[in-house]
């Protein structure tokens, strides 16, 4: 796996620019809103980072310096500081003893007993929403997958700083009407899968999200037929599963090493 400096990346990306403005109105109003503004600071922080990371324009394994990133963005070290922490907290970012700070790495293996616990899942909060899902709710499914056939190729990766709205997978959750198991695929599962997930999706060649799966899977909510949305999501998952699996190699480096 190329291994990569974070500092550097970011500075080629221009991110300085972006958030120099923002960190320049904390300085002249923090006599004014001194604990909500940084807060805001370092949310914007983790926003951006965050996306830069799932877009894979950080892969894993990056290399985070701290102090040189703050420097490059403009920004203090303390806001930097709390933005790497929550993504830390998110298992996007891992410490080190003695080799500093990394963006997180699975092996094959881990990847694996991930998506068998995804799949899990997944499948039951399909055959949830097809027992629970509103006329809106197939609304919302059938405009995202518009969305996804209408925007140029070049385009899809511009959706997905709207996850939440655009992520079919995503809405199935929520019309599953069970938050435990939402708040379990947001928190834990999607979360760290989004690190090989979304570069997978966007790779030159692939059909774009799996779409003709994605309307299968939606006829099936229609149908409001638990068995044949189990069915149908469980072929999505498996060329899923196949797609992620080929694109890390069999012994990549493991964020748990010491």
């Amino acid at each position: 796996m190329v291994k990569m400096d974070f500092a550097n990346v970011l500075e080629a990306r221009g991110l300085h620019t972006q958030l120099y403005g923002m960190q320049g109105r904390w300085v002249l109003s923090k006599s004014k809103a001194k604990k909500e503004t940084p807060k805001t600071l370092v949310d914007d922080l983790v926003s951006r980072l965050e996306g830069a990371i799932f877009r894979g324009e950080f892969p894993p394994g990056t290399r985070i310096r701290e102090a040189r990133i703050a420097s490059q963005l403009g920004v203090g070290r303390g806001p930097l500081r709390e933005a790497v922490r929550r993504l830390e907290g998110r298992k996007l970012v891992v410490r080190h003893p003695n080799r500093g700070t990394s963006i997180a790495t699975l092996t094959k293996a881990e990847l694996a007993d991930l998506l068998e616990v995804r799949e899990a899942l997944e499948v039951e909060a399909c055959r949830l929403a097809a027992k629970k899902v509103t006329k809106e709710g197939l609304e919302k499914l059938r405009r995202i997958l518009r969305r996804q056939t209408e925007v140029a190729a070049d385009k899809l990766l511009d959706l997905y700083s709207d996850w939440h709205n655009f992520d079919f997978h995503y809405q199935i959750a929520l019309a599953s009407g069970n938050q435990r198991l939402i708040d379990l695929l947001c928190g834990d599962i999607w979360c760290i899968m989004r690190l090989y997930r979304y570069p997978g999706i966007l790779s030159p060649g692939r059909v774009p999200l799996g779409q003709a799966d994605h309307e299968a899977i939606l006829k099936a909510l229609e149908a409001h037929d638990p068995d044949a949305c189990e069915l149908v999501m469980r072929q999505h998952l498996a060329h899923a599963q196949e797609t992620l699996l080929h694109s890390i190699p069999a012994t990549s480096h493991t964020s748990r090493k010491k």
